[in-house]
């Protein structure tokens, strides 16, 4: 999991493809903001295809810390 700084607020992300309906869970991951969930998804899942990484959306599920 990522590195943080201690005033930096953690969130758990749910990380999908969206490619068409319905889209396709990828799985949950801990970030601070939707960017580094979609990054830390891409290099935790091994997710190479750039196409498949620019599909890739983050929703914020609750807060870690």
């Amino acid at each position: 999991m990522p590195k943080r700084s201690p005033r930096e607020k953690l969130f758990e992300w749910r990380v999908t493809r969206i490619r068409a309906t319905p889209a396709r869970l990828i799985g949950y991951v801990q970030a601070p903001d939707a960017e580094k969930a979609a990054k830390e998804a891409i290099a935790w899942y091994g997710i190479d295809n750039p196409q498949e990484q620019a599909r890739l959306a983050a929703q914020r599920v609750k807060e870690i810390g």
